[in-house]
């Protein structure tokens, strides 16, 4: 009799969410959960992590402002890690200090496979 091999993970249809904790000076901390279940810390089955994708911007742009018009291209966003726990740290330079730090998440699948980007998450990084 011969073993079926195992059914590969489906691309991630849910979105993560971040929740930022910003009261260490130039450091946030990312808590992460699902859209479909914001109370619980668990990654959903057969997703490998999140991809944390974070810019910074002045927090005193005008809403017409190039830089606030991109928040929404993934492009314009630096790769900060892959996020396998419920929780990530990101640390900022001194330069960074009074900025707003805006981050975009998005599911990983263990063959690789991403899903859909999440809301825009920001917050002032403390100098």
């Amino acid at each position: 009799m011969r073993d079926t091999p195992p059914t590969p993970a489906p691309t991630p249809t849910t979105r993560p969410q971040a929740i930022v904790s910003a009261g260490q000076r130039l450091t946030h901390t990312l808590r992460l959960t699902d859209e479909s279940t914001p109370t619980r810390r668990a990654r959903p089955r057969g997703v490998l992590g999140a991809e944390v994708w974070v810019k910074l911007i002045d927090a005193n742009r005008p809403a017409n402002s190039p830089i606030i018009a991109s928040l929404g291209d993934p492009a314009t966003f630096g790769f900060l890690t892959m996020a396998t726990r419920p929780s990530v740290t990101a640390e900022y330079r001194a330069e960074g200090g009074g900025k707003t730090a805006v981050s975009k998440l998005r599911r990983v699948s263990p063959r690789g496979e991403k899903g859909s980007w999440s809301e825009v998450t920001a917050a002032t990084v403390a100098a």
